[in-house]
């Protein structure tokens, strides 16, 4: 049964709360908390009633058979090093560890102590120690040992996700786009407040106003995907508008160089969408682009 394994949570940050939350009503069996802040693995352990909790790798029950690697991507390679100085049943125990872009190589140390190692992600944002549910979502994994990948999936499936293989020369473009569907998202999102904050306009919240518009792209791109889903200036041809946008920028922004540059290159990125979706631009969409070319060969940070 795959709920039998004895599962240790190493790091106690964002990823961890969403994954151990998940785990306990799962019925997962997790031995103990360890992060280097003790307060952090008490607090995050005494929530879920576990009773081991350190900030000592030392301290997990040599039981333990899966060790899931929760922590930020420059600390994994620290705790690989930890990890392979203590006396485990490497061979018997899966390593794992939870970052979008390094792939399981980087646990170098355990797997030459014949440690099986593997990454594992999930798709999906952790923007504070608050549990959010994570059934549904996508979870990539990636190991050489085709025994790993077996137990990573089934325990996906416990979690109530949906497990894929990913190639894992490739994960870091994997990741990328996590980054740009989200990440990149919420920033555009802010340049859009401060660009409505720098307009004046009074008597509505930008998060009201910008609601709909959200919504109704988010649905056609579920329904009919992004090349379907494009609309605006850019796609009608409008050389006097984008002209006007990028005047604008330069006027009225007190600091417009990171928000130009972020206009030039989106909107050059639309003409790489538009000529995928028709197979050629128009005169127009032409003339756009190289307006935009222009610009952004004059640009100077």
């Amino acid at each position: 049964m795959i709920k039998n394994n004895r599962i240790a949570i190493i790091g106690a940050g964002k990823v961890a709360y969403s994954l151990t939350d998940s785990l306990i009503k799962s019925g997962f069996n997790i031995t103990s908390i360890i992060s280097k802040n003790i307060l952090s693995a008490k607090k995050l352990a005494l929530k879920y009633k576990i009773k081991i909790f350190s900030n000592r790798l030392q301290d997990i029950p040599l039981d333990t058979n899966i060790f899931f690697i929760v922590v930020p991507d420059e600390q994994i390679k620290v705790i690989d090093r930890k990890i392979a100085k203590l006396k485990y049943n490497f061979h018997e125990s899966l390593f794992v560890h939870f970052s979008g872009s390094l792939n399981s190589s980087v646990l170098f140390h355990i797997m030459d102590k014949n440690g099986k190692a593997a990454s594992f992600h999930i798709m999906q944002t952790f923007p504070s120690r608050t549990s959010i549910p994570i059934a549904g979502s996508f979870a990539a994994v990636e190991s050489d040992n085709k025994s790993s990948r077996k137990t990573l999936f089934l325990i996906a499936k416990s979690l109530s996700l949906i497990p894929f293989r990913v190639q894992k020369e490739k994960k870091f473009l994997y990741h990328l786009a996590g980054v740009y569907a989200s990440n990149f998202f919420v920033g555009n999102i802010f340049i859009a407040g401060e660009l409505f904050k720098t307009s004046g306009t009074k008597g509505i919240k930008f998060e009201k106003l910008i609601l709909p518009i959200v919504n109704s792209t988010l649905k056609n791109i579920i329904n009919y995907g992004p090349l379907k889903s494009i609309s605006g200036p850019i796609e009608r041809g409008e050389l006097a508008t984008i002209k006007n946008h990028i005047a604008a920028l330069h006027n009225t922004i007190e600091q417009p160089n990171a928000i130009l540059l972020n206009y030039i290159v989106q909107s050059l990125s639309l003409l790489t969408l538009i000529r995928q979706k028709t197979k050629q631009l128009t005169k127009s969409q032409r003339n756009i682009q190289k307006y935009l070319k222009m610009e952004l060969n004059n640009f100077r940070i």
